[in-house]
């Protein structure tokens, strides 16, 4: 298997991981009210970044593909009757992906290009 095909592999497992974590039954998690936005900022942070590393053109599709994820996420937790969506946590995924999206594109470009070759073998 190629380290291209490995990273997408891994890449989609984390994404259902993300689903079923998200659609699990809600558990009261201490800290003060909102800070689970920033599990959902950095979880969706983590994603564009994990993304970005195989998809180099057109990156912006990858940013309305992971908010599209994200809204997807919020309208089945209210689907669920157990949990609920919120826009707030909305707001939170697409900050995170923006951000991703930013880093890669203007902090982290040598990172990506030493490594990109390496990850679309």
């Amino acid at each position: 298997m190629s380290v291209s095909r490995l990273w997408w592999v891994l890449g989609w497992m984390q994404v259902v991981i993300l689903l079923i974590a998200t659609l699990w039954p809600a558990i009261d998690l201490p800290g003060p009210d909102g800070s689970d936005k920033v599990g959902h900022l950095a979880s969706f942070c983590w994603l564009m970044i994990w993304f970005a590393q195989v998809v180099d053109q057109r990156r912006w599709r990858l940013v309305l593909l992971l908010i599209g994820y994200g809204a997807l996420i919020e309208v089945l937790q209210s689907l669920s009757g157990y949990r609920h969506g919120d826009w707030w946590d909305l707001l939170a995924d697409s900050t995170g992906v923006l951000v991703a999206w930013g880093a890669v594109r203007w902090v982290l470009p040598d990172f990506i290009g030493r490594f990109g070759p390496v990850m679309r073998s």
